[in-house]
């Protein structure tokens, strides 16, 4: 048996763990019960043998642990024995009666003081063989973790975020080329800015040990950009650097400061690698900032900053008929325009138009048929989108859009089963990415697997609770959240979450179907009708989603709901 027992709360588990790397890092043997104290249904001989046989007895104080009757009932026991006792303080508390009794006149150690409690385990016989040490972040699988943070605009004008959003979602998108690399996702980089807390305490979380810091400097045509790699573990900058030019020279800057990346990650490019991270999305500086600009308006999902955004890669295209990435856009935010806003088949015709360039221009690529398949699934064709988005995961099965076009295709066509699976692999390729998780979920719902849901659903509410804290005015997600919270089957929080949003006047059309998805979920058709014709007033006219949504369910058949429809069949 090991020669050191540790006594905790389940609520504590982490703390637990985290000593027990330490410890285990100094070449002592450590014992844990694995399944958390709490969660015993009895004492259990394994834990009474562990006791029986340990040099030293650790137990972990806090307010969790003191009224603990399995942890009081330990400590008694190893006192009993007469055990080397010693009591860590996780947070300042005073002991119960039952235990002042067994530790009164031993010293306690803030649990954050290592190197005091490895001297007091070595006063108690258990010598460590080397220093303690524990890795802030614990790579997954293989790849080397990597943050962009968002880069600081200090142009003089204050008014180029735009521009410093641009530069770290390029960097993102060439760095997601490098397999040995895991790049968190621009969504997540975006959302860092309301962060307030301290980077170790993000990195731990995010399981992130690189990040690259930056600011960029604009003045007219002359540009600045400062980045640096820091490597979390050791509070090291590999490297730092400043690169000035103008706008014709952006692309270089930032090829030159993805290469540093990887040189200072010591990672070995493979040929097809080293091409994508050369490869320019256009030669033209002026359809460049256009496009840029254009992406920023796009990431505000408003009916009127799709519109700008949309004029704003025409005009790239125009400027530069050979801009696939600026094409690609145009695809994805005319067919958005298409789904929530405007049923008028001239979008689609526009979006066709713009994936004939890109396949023009790349071949029949992965990326080519994701678009085709989005365009063939809107002008109601499912079996055609299938298809398309099977040809686009064979050209590259680790494309994570192309796992979400196969979704919605499957999902379209009835086919719950395989349109879960599908996006399983989407929310494995992009693990921060919240619509992933959401429409995981809502699949995993109307399949009734609940044991799945229930799985999934845990990890989901940890990202959603966190980006709601962060982002409160976001009510799209903060809906989203709320109907995460009834399908997981917490539907007190869900209706409270429903409350809450319904008094905001401003909500958009999306965030209102949401809202009233999530009244529909806890039982209140008549707030869910209501709500729902307050998205169609706001403009929302996904009308697939009105004819198919089994969220919808509740109020088919009804005089209300069958009249909302037939207003939007007539278009009004």
């Amino acid at each position: 048996m090991s020669d050191i027992f540790i006594s905790y709360s389940s609520k504590d588990r982490e703390k637990a763990e985290q000593l027990t790397e330490l410890l285990a890092s100094a070449g002592l043997s450590v014992w844990i019960d694995q399944s958390g104290i709490e969660a015993a249904t009895s004492w259990s001989k394994e834990i009474v043998q562990a006791i029986d046989s340990c040099k030293a007895f650790v137990v972990l104080l806090s307010e969790n642990s003191i009224g603990s009757v399995n942890v009081i009932r330990e400590v008694s026991l190893a006192s009993e024995q007469k055990k080397k006792i010693l009591p860590l303080d996780l947070e300042p508390v005073a002991l119960s009666e039952d235990l002042r009794y067994h530790l009164v006149g031993i010293q306690r150690t803030p649990m954050t003081n290592i190197d005091s409690i490895v001297r007091a385990l070595g006063k108690l016989g258990l010598e460590a063989t080397q220093a303690p040490t524990m890795k802030l972040v614990k790579e997954t699988d293989g790849r080397k973790s990597l943050m962009i943070l968002p880069f600081e605009d200090l142009s003089p004008t204050g008014d180029n975020e735009w521009f410093a959003n641009g530069i770290a979602a390029e960097l993102i998108s060439a760095l997601s080329n490098i397999k040995a690399l895991r790049v968190i996702d621009q969504q997540t980089t975006k959302e860092f800015k309301s962060y307030k807390g301290h980077l170790t305490v993000y990195a731990k979380e995010m399981s992130v040990r690189y990040f690259i810091q930056g600011s960029v400097r604009k003045f007219g045509d002359q540009i600045k950009i400062t980045s640096a790699l820091l490597d979390i573990e050791t509070g090291d900058h590999l490297w730092q650097d400043s690169l000035k030019g103008t706008m014709e020279d952006i692309f270089e800057i930032q090829e030159t400061v993805a290469k540093k990346v990887v040189d200072g990650l010591a990672i070995i490019l493979t040929k097809d690698e080293v091409r994508k991270l050369d490869k320019k999305p256009t030669e033209n500086a002026e359809a460049y900032e256009l496009y840029l600009k254009g992406s920023e308006y796009f990431a505000r999902n408003t009916r009127s900053d799709y519109e700008r955004a949309l004029l704003l890669y025409e005009e790239a295209v125009r400027l530069d008929p050979a801009f696939a990435e600026a094409y690609v856009s145009i695809v994805n935010i005319t067919q958005a325009i298409y789904r929530l806003y405007d049923r008028n088949s001239t979008l689609l015709d526009r979006a066709t138009e713009a994936a004939a360039k890109i396949r023009k221009l790349e071949g029949e690529s992965a990326q080519y048929f994701r678009a085709m398949s989005l365009i063939t699934l809107r002008r109601g064709d499912a079996e055609g989108a299938l298809t398309l988005a099977r040809r686009s995961i064979e050209i590259d099965s680790e494309y994570a859009l192309g796992y979400d076009a196969l979704g919605f295709a499957y999902h379209t066509l009835g086919n719950k089963e395989e349109a879960v699976n599908a996006r399983e692999e989407l929310v494995r390729l992009r693990e921060n990415d919240r619509m992933a998780h959401f429409n995981f979920l809502a699949t995993l719902h109307e399949l009734g697997d609940n044991a799945r849901l229930l799985s999934a659903a845990e990890r989901a509410i940890l990202i959603f609770a966190r980006y709601t804290r962060l982002n409160p005015d976001d009510y799209y997600t903060r809906a989203q959240f709320g109907n995460i919270l009834s399908i997981s089957g917490k539907r007190s929080d869900a209706l409270y979450a429903a409350d809450e949003l319904s008094a905001v006047e401003s909500l958009e059309g999306g965030a209102l179907y949401n809202l009233a998805c999530l009244y529909l979920h806890c039982n209140a058709p008549i707030r869910g009708m209501e709500h729902l014709r307050r998205a169609v007033q706001k403009g929302f006219r996904d009308i697939d989603e009105f004819r198919r949504d089994p969220d919808l369910d509740p109020l088919r058949g009804t005089p209300e709901f069958e009249e909302l429809m037939k207003e939007l069949d007539e278009g009004k």
